[in-house]
């Protein structure tokens, strides 16, 4: 016991001292309406992805969709001035990009048709020389995430493309750098495996997505578990993608690291420079901050599940306990008319009639009728002026299933009042329920959608 009180408080200790040291920061880019080049559809769905779930593991991330030249320069150089001196970065761009005499470069949105190779050194973004300034400005580690292995978007010129006419090189990395190409060399990276896939990430993207947040998986270890289902799955419909990474880094890092390493680094006295980049704590109290106002007891449930024994386990219980002796929410009930599902009008938006109870029916948008997927109850509450929302999702199926989903948040008219938001991933297990707890980011809003789709889960 008295050894494990010793090796918690080093812990502990050596948290507080890395978290004041070191700065972990995020620069995420999806650029989709290009001007003058063929436009993309999953680029910012993508980028949108990857800065919600790095938000979610402790990075302070900057996030721009559609941008220009000027913006992407001026976005790059406040990312590595704020890794600079030590901090942990990790830079994400989905968009086009080419190479140009074994050089890559990024295409913002606003490039014009360039009529030489000079005019897109131009005019597009130089990875090596966003390498040269990250190392240049000694950052303890970077991370760069290069999605953007796609056709070569420029015009032809005397019979031939400018530059290569597939994917990007595939180039070294200065010391304490990582560099992850969602494709091999001179390959093209899938958005889609089908005319059927639906899926709103690209195929790179959705599997390297759920490692972010795994506890105890390395950087490294993420990619190749990456690789492989990558390559699997293009490779399931005879295309050849292979994503290739290269790593001049020290020791490994971890976007969320194991308790257990943590701790058995602690004990020994020092720790892996990669080992540092996540404080528990940090974790918990970010956690926490995001539930401490909130009205529903299962808040407060899952932060028990997660941290039974967290500096906050005492208070949750008692909230729990005073929140459950609270009047019950007004309850969103399915009327006798309302068809079963999962046949229940999924385009369907209007509004209930004045006075009577809306339906799930008329809460959902489902796009392409899913076929074992369905939400078997959906509760709603406004409470603090903002509408707090409650969905459960049954699985009828014995094998897990992916749904993704978004809230539209509307005023009493039926008017959107809040941007749109990112889909957001949901694994349902089998023959199991999985609930969506969601507070609207807006006091205006008074109505909303749940909006749901489902790629491999759709009926014939």
């Amino acid at each position: 016991m008295k050894r494990t009180l010793i090796i918690l408080c080093c812990l502990l200790g050596l948290s507080g001292q890395l978290l004041a040291a070191e700065r972990r920061v995020a620069l995420v880019i999806g650029n989709n309406s290009y001007q003058n080049l063929p436009k993309l559809e999953k680029a910012a769905n993508d980028a949108n992805a990857i800065a919600a779930e790095l938000k979610k593991v402790g990075f302070e991330v900057d996030a721009f969709n559609n941008i220009g030249q000027k913006k992407m320069n001026q976005a790059i150089n406040e990312f590595v001035q704020k890794v600079s001196g030590g901090g942990v970065g990790v830079f994400f761009y989905a968009g086009h990009g080419v190479q140009i005499d074994n050089q890559n470069y990024l295409i913002p949105v606003d490039m014009d048709p360039p009529k030489d190779p000079a005019d897109v050194a131009d005019q597009a973004v130089s990875i090596p020389r966003l390498q040269d300034k990250l190392a240049d400005a000694k950052a303890k580690y970077t991370l760069l995430v290069l999605d953007a292995c796609r056709n070569n978007p420029l015009p032809r010129k005397a019979g031939r493309s400018i530059g290569a006419t597939r994917g990007l090189a595939m180039t070294s990395s200065p010391s304490g750098q990582t560099v992850l190409y969602s494709a091999g060399a001179n390959q093209e990276a899938l958005d889609a495996l089908d005319e059927r896939d639906r899926n709103p990430n690209g195929l790179f993207t959705r599997e390297f997505l759920p490692l972010i947040s795994k506890p105890g998986i390395s950087a490294v270890e993420a990619i190749r578990q990456t690789r492989s289902i990558v390559k699997q799955k293009a490779k399931s419909v005879n295309h050849e993608q292979d994503p290739a990474y290269y790593d001049q880094s020290d020791g490994d890092f971890y976007f969320v690291s194991a308790p257990t390493q943590m701790a058995m680094a602690s004990s020994a006295g020092s720790a892996p420079a990669a080992m540092q980049t996540v404080d528990p704590r940090a974790l918990e109290l970010s956690f926490w901050d995001s539930i401490k106002d909130s009205k529903n007891p299962d808040d407060f449930k899952d932060y028990l599940s997660k941290y039974p024994n967290g500096q906050f386990a005492g208070l949750a219980g008692r909230r729990i306990t005073a929140l459950n002796q609270a009047p019950a929410p007004q309850t969103v009930t399915r009327s006798s008319e309302a068809p079963t599902p999962p046949a229940y009008a999924p385009q369907q938006v209007a509004m209930a009639a004045p006075g009577a109870a809306p339906t799930i029916a008329s809460k959902i948008e489902e796009q392409g009728r899913m076929t074992y997927l369905r939400v078997t109850d959906l509760r709603a509450v406004k409470r603090d002026n903002l509408l707090r929302i409650q969905a459960e999702i049954s699985n009828t199926s014995d094998s897990n299933q992916q749904l993704y989903y978004r809230f539209k948040w509307l005023d009493q008219d039926g008017f959107a009042v809040w941007d749109e938001e990112p889909w957001k991933p949901l694994i349902v297990y089998g023959a199991q329920k999985q609930t969506i707890n969601v507070v609207s980011p807006t006091f205006k809003a008074t109505d909303f959608r749940l909006i749901l789709q489902s790629p491999n889960n759709r009926g014939q």
